[in-house]
């Protein structure tokens, strides 16, 4: 059977899904930028020794977090902000631990 139009009227097509600037189609999550950001910057930090990027790393991650928080199911990357959080903390404590030794250094000299 042929048909003149053109159609295939065997299979029933139905639009695409479209999404909206502040939540994505359906089932495709986007990532945070804040999370990947803090995660390049905790782990640069930690590895080259610049302690001073570590309470914004920790700023970025809380950010990044309190943002996939604010807007569930539209983002996909939590654990990144996650471990650029944690990151972040750890290098503020050991900037911390560097400061204190420093002054204790200059103190008892």
């Amino acid at each position: 059977m042929s048909y003149t139009d053109g159609t295939d009227r065997t299979h029933t097509f139905y639009p695409v899904q479209p999404g909206s600037p502040q939540q994505p189609a359906y089932g495709i999550l986007r990532d945070s930028t804040q999370a990947t950001v803090a995660l390049v910057l905790g782990i640069i930090a930690l590895c080259s020794g610049l302690l001073f990027l570590s309470p914004v790393t920790w700023a970025l991650g809380s950010q990044a977090l309190a943002e996939i928080d604010a807007a569930p199911g539209t983002y996909s990357n939590r654990g990144m902000a996650q471990a650029g959080r944690i990151l972040g903390i750890v290098g503020t404590a050991l900037l911390a631990l560097a400061l204190a030794s420093f002054a204790l250094f200059f103190v008892a000299v």
